[in-house]
């Protein structure tokens, strides 16, 4: 989901804490090194709290979701005075991110639901209506309709796609269709639109159609591997091989990761 719009400022902490490296760490030995001396850090200073969130983000850096909630909840932030309240909030905030990346959609969708108030435009308020319209849960649209009736300008495409996605969750291809030609008309740089519309109509067999939406997002941004790649699919479904050949050696050429492309490629060359 693009263009989600940042409200909650990452603080200091209190909860900005001047970005430490959170690059992978190389080898199994070298992070539980580093685990244990921040660990052994904290034992001599049990309430610095900028240790303990140095802590969170190398966990979160090496996949140990589980692990770095229960080091951000030891940190014990509670709801306090006005500034006290913004360092819940981006606790409460990160506490989400950690368990959707922990795979605990559940746990992450009452937490967000502890503190979004509905219909304001931030971002964990569309986080919340994302994993409301990724588990199929109708409160997405309400959310949603929230959202568009406090946007004032009415420009704001976010809430409009997320319905989409509802939408095309619980297989209500039509309304889904409707919402993300919205979204575009909103805003026509937003690709992932371009691609959830595309998708639904390669699913129902209107490869032409699709292709004319994928040529659009492909306008927006030339570069756009996926956009190729889903071209190249619909050509192929029409008999196109030749086209869709070079669509997918140009989402290869695009995006090296997708061996999916690079393998499609080849298997028409032969």
């Amino acid at each position: 989901m693009k263009n989600l719009i940042a409200v909650l400022s990452l603080v200091t902490i209190s909860f900005a804490c001047n970005n430490p490296s959170t690059t992978r760490l190389e080898t199994k030995d070298s992070l539980q090194q580093l685990l244990q001396d921040f660990r052994d850090s904290i034992k001599k200073y049990p309430t610095d709290t900028l240790l303990k969130y140095k802590l969170v983000l190398t966990l979160q850096d090496a996949g140990r979701y589980k692990e770095a909630v229960n080091v951000l909840d030891s940190m014990n932030i509670t709801w306090g005075d006005s500034a006290a309240m913004k360092v819940y909030f981006n606790y409460l905030f990160k506490r989400a991110e950690l368990l959707v990346l922990a795979g605990d959609t559940a746990n992450a969708i009452k937490t967000l639901e502890f503190f979004v108030i509905p219909g304001e435009l931030t971002e964990a308020g569309l986080q919340l209506a994302n994993l409301y319209a990724e588990t199929k849960n109708p409160k997405a649209i309400a959310i949603c309709d929230s959202m568009n009736k406090n946007d004032e300008g009415k420009r704001d495409p976010n809430p409009d796609y997320l319905k989409g996605v509802y939408y095309y969750n619980i297989d209500d291809y039509e309304n889904a269709l409707r919402q993300f030609n919205s979204c575009i008309k909103k805003d026509y740089t937003f690709l992932d639109a371009y691609m959830e519309k595309g998708r639904i109509l390669y699913k129902q067999n209107k490869y032409d159609e699709a292709i004319k939406v994928y040529d659009l997002a492909i306008a927006v941004s030339n570069r756009f591997a996926d956009a190729h790649f889903w071209k190249a699919k619909c050509q192929e479904a029409l008999g196109q091989k030749d086209d869709a050949k070079v669509s997918y050696q140009r989402a290869y050429a695009f995006d090296k990761t997708l061996t999916e492309a690079k393998d499609a490629a080849d298997r028409i060359n032969n």
